[in-house]
C-alpha cells in the first residue's frame, strides 16, 4: 500500500487522456501522458474547489496564484475546436492536440506540449490559455 499514491486532481476531476485519440499520443503509456501534464491538473482542481463564485475568471486567478509565474496572466491567442484542439493565432503554428482533458462541472482544463494550457467554459464557450512551464 506505501506504493499507492493519489493527487486531489485524481480524485475530484474527470480525466481523459489523448481526448482527440491523436496518433502522437496513441505511443505512451498512460503514465507518461498524466506525468507530462506536470503540476497542472493540480493547479486546476485547486483553482475549482478555491473559486468563489465560481468563474473562468476566478478559475483563471486561482491557477495563475498556484503557478506563480506568468500562466494566464500572459495570455495567448488562439483558439480550441470542440473537441479542445487548439489553433494558434499564427497561421505558421501546427494544431496541438491535447494531452489531457480535465473537467469539473462545467470547466474544463486542456493539457498541450510545451506547458500550454487552455480553461474553457463549457457552457458558454468562453475560453482562456496560458503558459504553465
Amino acid at each position: 500500500m506505501d506504493n499507492l499514491k493519489f493527487r486531489a486532481a485524481d480524485l475530484l476531476l474527470d480525466r481523459v487522456l489523448n481526448p482527440t485519440n491523436s496518433p502522437e499520443f496513441a505511443r505512451y503509456w498512460d503514465d507518461d501522458l498524466i506525468e507530462y501534464c506536470g503540476l497542472i491538473p493540480d493547479f486546476f482542481c485547486v483553482a475549482v474547489m478555491d473559486a468563489d463564485p465560481m468563474t473562468l475568471d476566478e478559475i483563471a486567478a486561482h491557477m495563475d496564484e498556484c503557478y506563480q509565474f506568468g500562466g494566464f496572466s500572459h495570455p495567448f491567442g488562439g483558439d480550441l475546436t470542440i473537441e479542445g484542439v487548439y489553433q494558434s493565432e499564427h497561421a505558421e503554428d501546427p494544431d496541438l492536440h491535447p494531452i489531457a482533458r480535465f473537467s469539473f462541472d462545467r470547466f474544463q482544463c486542456f493539457v498541450y506540449q510545451y506547458g500550454l494550457c487552455a480553461i474553457r467554459d463549457a457552457s458558454t464557450g468562453e475560453l482562456k490559455i496560458g503558459r504553465f512551464d
